[in-house]
């Protein structure tokens, strides 16, 4: 079988370049695949692929070439060139996030002047409200919210030849908004730790590190946004800090709060408790994560996508925290601690880090069944086996309305 992969790689910044880098090498051990990416901004010139996998230029694409092509849609700009290549010659579409309005705006207006062909989009979906979003956005009163509701997902999914979604709550919408088009739940891979960190105990991370070796270490990996609830996530740790000094929260990921989290951690005087290691590579990602004993992972509004740091938590065999929303309402509570949408978060936090800091038993015991929950349903050869059989499945044929 011979496939089109189109997905962002390393070095470029997503949680999808890393996803594709990760999954890649089982694919090719079945099939024939070549990847299409945008070439990286800034001082990264090529991109870099994993062996087995070749590379083409966008503009070297032939679908006649293919028996299967594959559109990796995240909802952010480094999924422009994706979500033009798909509108090209439409494949499979893989749906990260079931919202794309983050990335339609961005393209066509917060960084483009596409106006008109945001509002046909949006007109097409939505039809007289979409027109009254457009007035809203172009007037400026639009918010990002107005985004989680307005997904903009049906302009690529009904032209798809099939749909590729991480959990079943996305796959309910996309049937809904594409009847007709084929879906297919393939959960997010756990993905393995690089072989520079093979072996590397919770001890060893945090001496390299040079995190206490002593305290309960909690983590938050990934961008730092309003929907990961940084407000609940800092107070929650604080009652744990609280009642144990030692305890350490580090934050690995990008801060996207425009200044509000440094203004929290001083409120709340938490400053030299947190360390925020904003963006790293992979190795020093997985560093962190052997250093942790727990790790927070809230996502409200959802823009119904399923976290590759979660996934990699587990199957590192750590207590993890989650809203009992979404894709994360899928998973057992006897895999991870659920927090509730509609109640004090942070106090709900606090509950639960204060229960693993003081029950170890509690805490083996979730990391135990953690490991065993991503190594029977997010095991990677069992992810490649069902992009493999979709692929057979619904092939080249492209649902293009006329």
């Amino acid at each position: 079988m011979r496939l089109a992969w189109f997905s962002p790689l390393p070095p470029i910044p997503s949680g999808i370049s890393d996803y594709s880098a990760e999954i890649l090498p089982f694919l090719a051990a079945r099939a024939e695949v070549t990847a299409f990416s945008e070439r990286p901004r800034g001082l990264f010139r090529r991109v870099h692929p994993p062996p087995g996998v070749a590379t083409a230029r966008l503009n070297a694409y032939r679908p006649g070439d293919f028996d299967a092509a594959y559109f990796h849609l995240g909802n952010n700009p480094w999924h422009e060139f994706v979500y033009e290549a798909f509108l090209a010659n439409p494949g499979i579409a893989v749906f990260h996030d079931f919202v794309t309005h983050h990335l339609v705006a961005h393209l066509m207006v917060e960084a483009g002047h596409q106006e008109d062909r945001y509002l046909d989009i949006l007109e097409a979906e939505h039809g007289e409200v979409g027109t009254k979003l457009f007035r809203l956005k172009r007037y400026g009163v639009a918010t990002d919210f107005e985004k989680f509701l307005f997904p903009l997902a049906g302009y690529v999914a009904k032209r798809a030849a099939g749909i590729v979604v991480h959990s079943a709550d996305s796959a309910e919408k996309m049937a809904e908004l594409a009847p007709g088009v084929p879906v297919v739940v393939i959960p997010h891979h756990a993905g393995a730790p690089p072989a520079s960190v093979a072996g590397v105990t919770r001890e060893e991370a945090r001496r390299r590190l040079k995190l206490p070796p002593e305290g309960f270490v909690v983590g938050h990996f990934g961008f730092i946004t309003r929907p990961k609830q940084p407000e609940a996530v800092v107070n929650g740790f604080a009652s744990l800090y609280a009642e144990d000094p030692d305890a350490r929260l580090v934050l690995v990921g990008a801060d996207n709060t425009g200044g509000g989290l440094d203004r929290m951690l001083v409120r709340l005087g938490l400053r030299d408790a947190v360390r925020h290691a904003g963006f790293v590579d992979l190795e020093r990602f997985y560093l962190y994560l052997r250093a942790v004993d727990a790790v927070i992972n809230l996502r409200y509004p959802s823009a119904g996508e399923s976290s590759g740091t979660f996934a990699r938590a587990l199957a590192e065999g750590k207590a993890t925290i989650v809203n009992n929303y979404g894709s994360f309402a899928e998973v057992p509570r006897d895999v991870t601690l659920k927090v509730e949408i509609d109640g004090p978060q942070g106090e709900q936090v606090a509950e639960h880090l204060v229960h693993l800091r003081r029950d170890a038993e509690f805490r083996q015991a979730l990391a135990a069944n953690a490991r065993a929950y991503a190594h029977d349903v997010l095991d990677p050869d069992r992810c490649r086996d069902l992009y493999l059989q979709f692929a057979g499945r619904v092939g080249r044929a492209a649902n293009v309305p006329a």
